[in-house]
């Protein structure tokens, strides 16, 4: 890996670092603990999934749980992804738990009727 490829990488593990402990922050003061804080406003998602199938609720709610896992995923892995010079296959699930994140949080957005798009 040459020093300009090594030095992106670098930068975007550490900002997808800090963007999840950001946001899993908010996760536990506002969804778990119910604390309003001023990290409410990174991500303040009101999803209304009622007018959504019983089975597709249930796979929002399953996927929330599962970005939840994913942060914790994320928050411990991408240090010692970062430390390494070589990939690995923990790199690999990096990845792909980034591309579920990326995947999951529009959607949620989506969902909020704040941003409701017109078909």
């Amino acid at each position: 890996m040459n020093l300009f490829s090594a030095k992106v990488r670098s930068f975007l593990l550490s900002l997808i670092w800090v963007v999840t402990l950001i946001h899993f922050f908010k996760d536990i003061t506002q969804d778990i603990l119910r604390i309003p804080t001023i990290l409410d406003v990174f991500g303040n998602i009101q999803e209304d999934v009622s007018w959504l199938p019983t089975w597709t609720q249930y796979l929002v709610y399953g996927a929330g749980i599962s970005s939840f896992l994913a942060e914790v995923f994320l928050l411990i892995s991408i240090p010692i992804v970062k430390n390494r010079e070589e990939k690995s296959s923990l790199e690999k699930w990096v990845a792909g738990v980034v591309f579920f994140m990326l995947i999951y949080f529009p959607i949620v957005i989506l969902l909020d009727p704040r941003f409701k798009i017109v078909f």
